[in-house]
């Protein structure tokens, strides 16, 4: 007889699409961590799971996380009622419902994950109100600054544990610490021959591809390859996304105590980024009305073939001036980038786990991965960034199962971490409030916002020693990351940075009785930084290249308290303190803030790498109902550091209730609902916003100007205080079935102050499908509703940018099973 329970993530993932027996219960043998991240050779070493019961469910379509252990958060295997904190595991039977293809689609599979527009490109989603690490098998994945970067690529995932606030021992210091997604990858089958191929045609030109094939080379050796492809345009004008990816995954057991898992992958995209609408007012959220005017700072009549007068635009915040035209209706569809808006990137992942379990108690995993990102972007508005990181890091645990003393887990290891940075970035002149996207059909009038780059391309363009060439980069130019003046930092932008980092660490487990167990766990990150500026000299801020290095060494301890109510139900309580490095002025992921002292020397100031986080968290789990339902409640508080662009490190304090539920009785239906409260406050003086015009009629003041608010305590914008999210499918027996999905948000300040608030909103998806175990026809609406709703944009950029979010669209699929 069956037992889901005793099954990998893995081996759930692989098993054929057969049903399984009628009813299956309790536990035997669990995975290695490797086998949870990658896969591992069989171990002694038992993981105690609740009794689990779901009626005819085929493995592959168990959605209920207590069905399965995992290692995200402590390194080890646990049973998810048995781990001191708040997490989500998403299957591929969730993701699949869903269509998932951006992180912003987390929001409907768990709670607390609302990510914001960064301009149209969040490479990471955000969790607990801030950009979330993204690892890949329990190794950090990709670098980015505030989640901005290339399309996060799902092609290699098979499932998705999201863990809610910073990283424990076992991951160490981040720029990131509201959670981390550990992507799960798909692995090699050793049973038999499997493969499926889809395609997705839709709405604007969607046009979705994917072949997944894979199988047992010899009894010891398996191998997986999945190859995926878009080209599609999309909702907003001149926006798509050209992206292929392909990747590969070996698994070999040469003898019975060891095995590697190796993989790899490789994401080429040319994509859009979306600043969308400017000269956002609450007239426009509310009532769809958009400001026109055009630029008068020649004083003089604007000429028919300049329109915007573009020859005069200022670079520069607060100079324009503007004769304002009436209010018109908005075209959704508007954007504010013209033709030669693009980004490109080029990602290379590989990874090799490796497992040797010398005996029941004791076992070694090393887990190395690597990666280079090539990506640039620039927009017509005018913005440039292009960026080149290279990292590689090893880890290795050693894992003690404590017999005598209930099964008490240690794990203690070492880590280390190489990683170079070169980004060139440069967003000094982007005078996005000065143009007026109602001249033109195409929403952009091509003669002002498209103009080949050149210090001479408008009168006031900055130009000269502000921005300087990018080498090999014909027409581009950045902005040198120094200011050239005593205890200035520039606007730290372009960085060439350094880092290497070593980092042992211990992570604990201890049964102290059958029902309370002690969690502790401790590291620092010893990291040897080195920052330059390639660009100062050439700008004449320097008459040799700035550059410093500094050795900072980043704590991490948790602790936490678990009691066994009954043996399905958990309380606990947690603390996490934590000093991690900024991420906000690490523009490309790299590392910044050269300073210049009275003595001309330059320098890193500490306080940017040693920003102190701290979590206090106590939850609720339970399994019931003969485990067909999971009930998840968590109750938080966390104060943490935020550098935001051009200003110091900022306090901020979050307090947050989480709800989720997942409910699967049989084979014929399942859902699953989450509920978020989130709320963030931080003190005025706020982060700098940028604003290129004199005051927008009916709009926010002019952050320069008087009525500008600059005291008293403000709520961190760009998220909801309220959240609800929810999913549910019913599979009729004849083969036909039913998905719903939605998600419903509060207020959203779109800016520090709230001049800009976007109502409550809501967003509904519908499908409908027909499959047997050889082939799947899939169709249905995404905002069934057609509602015109709003996201946020980067808060630095509220009173200039907001993003219409999609309408209705249509898509169908075929998948097939060979």
């Amino acid at each position: 007889m069956l037992s889901l329970a005793t099954l990998s993530p893995m081996m759930m993932a692989q098993s054929s699409p057969a049903p399984a027996p009628d009813t299956t219960t309790t536990t035997t043998t669990t995975p290695t961590p490797a086998q949870t991240q990658g896969a591992a050779p069989a171990s002694s070493e038992t993981v105690q799971m609740e009794a689990f019961k779901v009626s005819d469910v085929p493995t592959e379509q168990v959605i209920l996380p207590n069905a399965r252990p995992f290692n995200s958060v402590f390194g080890t295997d646990d049973n998810i009622i048995d781990v001191p904190r708040d997490v989500t595991i998403i299957s591929r039977e969730q993701m699949d419902t869903i269509g998932i293809q951006e992180v912003t689609d987390f929001s409907k599979l768990t709670a607390s994950s609302y990510t914001d527009s960064n301009f149209g490109a969040p490479g990471n989603p955000s969790i607990r109100g801030q950009s979330a690490d993204i690892f890949v098998n329990g190794m950090r994945q990709r670098v980015t600054s505030n989640g901005n970067g290339a399309p996060l690529d799902f092609n290699s995932v098979e499932s998705v544990n999201i863990v809610k606030g910073p990283a424990t021992a076992i991951q160490g210091a981040s720029g990131y610490v509201g959670g981390f997604a550990d992507m799960i990858t798909k692995q090699p089958y050793f049973d038999e021959f499997h493969g499926t191929s889809s395609y997705t045609i839709g709405s604007y030109d969607v046009n979705r591809w994917n072949i997944d094939v894979g199988g047992p080379l010899s009894t010891t050796l398996a191998y997986r390859v999945s190859y995926s492809g878009e080209w599609s345009n999309e909702f907003w004008q001149r926006a798509f996304k050209h992206i292929e990816a392909i990747y590969g995954a070996l698994t070999w057991r040469p003898i019975k105590d060891y095995e590697i898992a190796v993989n790899a992958k490789l994401f080429v995209g040319k994509y859009s980024e979306n600043f969308g609408i400017d000269r956002p007012t609450q007239l426009l959220i509310s009532d769809g009305l958009y400001q026109t005017g055009i630029n008068i700072n020649n004083g003089a009549n604007v000429a028919p073939s300049d329109s915007e007068n573009s020859k005069y635009v200022i670079g520069g915040f607060g100079s324009n001036t503007i004769a304002w035209g009436p209010l018109v209706p908005v075209d959704y569809h508007w954007r504010l980038q013209g033709p030669g808006s693009q980004s490109h990137a080029h990602e290379y992942n590989a990874q090799a786990i490796q497992t040797w379990n010398p005996g029941g108690d004791f076992k070694v995993v090393n887990n190395t991965f690597g990666s280079i990102t090539d990506r640039d972007t620039y927009g017509t508005h005018y913005y440039s960034e292009i960026v080149n990181t290279k990292f590689v890091e090893n880890r290795t645990e050693f894992i003690a199962t404590l017999p005598k003393l209930n099964n008490s887990t240690v794990v203690a290891g070492l880590a280390e971490r190489w990683q170079h940075t070169l980004g060139y970035d440069d967003f000094y002149f982007e005078p996005a409030n000065v143009w007026d996207l109602s001249k033109n059909p195409a929403g952009m009038i091509v003669d002002s916002v498209n103009f080949p780059l050149t210090v001479n391309s408008a009168q006031n363009f900055p130009g000269g020693p502000i921005d300087v060439p990018v080498p090999g980069w014909n027409g581009r130019y950045a902005t040198p990351q120094t200011g050239g003046t005593v205890g200035g930092t520039g606007n730290g932008d372009t960085n060439d940075s350094l880092d290497q980092s070593i980092s042992p660490f211990v992570q604990s487990a201890w049964k102290l009785t059958p029902m309370l167990s002690l969690t502790a766990g401790a590291r620092v990150d010893v990291m040897d930084i080195t920052v330059r500026d390639p660009l100062a000299v050439a700008a004449g801020y320097a008459k040799t290249e700035p550059s410093a290095s500094i050795t900072v060494k980043d704590p991490n301890f948790n602790i936490s308290l678990l009691y066994k109510l009954t043996p399905t139900v958990s309380a606990y309580a947690t603390y996490n303190i934590s000093e991690n490095y900024t991420g906000a002025l690490a523009n490309g992921g790299g590392f910044t803030g050269l300073t210049l002292n009275a003595s001309n020397q330059w320098y890193l100031p500490e306080d940017l790498y040693n920003q102190q986080s701290s979590l206090y968290e106590a939850g609720l789990k339970m399994s019931e109902m003969d485990n067909k339902v999971f009930v998840n409640v968590a109750v938080y508080q966390q104060s943490r550091q935020q550098k935001a662009q051009g200003e110091p490190a900022q306090q901020e304090l979050f307090n947050g209730f989480e709800f989720e539920t997942n409910f699967q009785p049989d084979k014929h239906f399942y859902a699953t609902v989450g509920y978020s409260f989130l709320s963030g406050s931080l003190d005025a003086p706020v982060p700098f916003q940028g604003y290129s015009t004199n005051n927008v009629p009916n709009g926010p003041p002019n952050p320069f100007g008087p009525g500008y608010q600059t005291t008293g305590k403000l709520r961190v914008p760009g998220y909801p205080l309220h959240t609800i999210n929810m999913l549910a499918t019913y599979n009729f027996d004849c083969g036909f079935g039913v998905s719903f999905d939605g998600v419903v948000t509060s207020q959203i300040n779109n800016d520090y102050q709230g001049y800009l608030v976007i109502p409550w909103q809501e967003t509904f998806d519908a499908s409908a499908f027909y499959k047997t175990k050889k082939y799947m026809i899939k169709v249905g609406v995404n905002n069934v509703l057609n509602a015109h709703n709003w996201t946020p944009a980067y808060p630095t950029y509220g009173l200039e940018s907001i993003i219409p979010d999609p309408g209705a669209e249509f898509f169908a699929t075929i998948k097939l099973t060979f």
